[in-house]
């Protein structure tokens, strides 16, 4: 899985921002974030 989440990642962030895609990782591990300290 880890290989071919590289090498599709161009293709995938496309479709998601690494921003929307980091948030959602925070938010399935219940990790509390300040959206204005996450992106300094």
């Amino acid at each position: 899985m880890p290989q071919s989440y590289i090498r599709n990642q161009e293709t995938h962030h496309q479709k998601v921002t690494f921003q929307e895609e980091y948030r959602r990782f925070l938010e399935r591990y219940q990790v509390a974030y300040d959206e204005r300290s996450v992106w300094d």
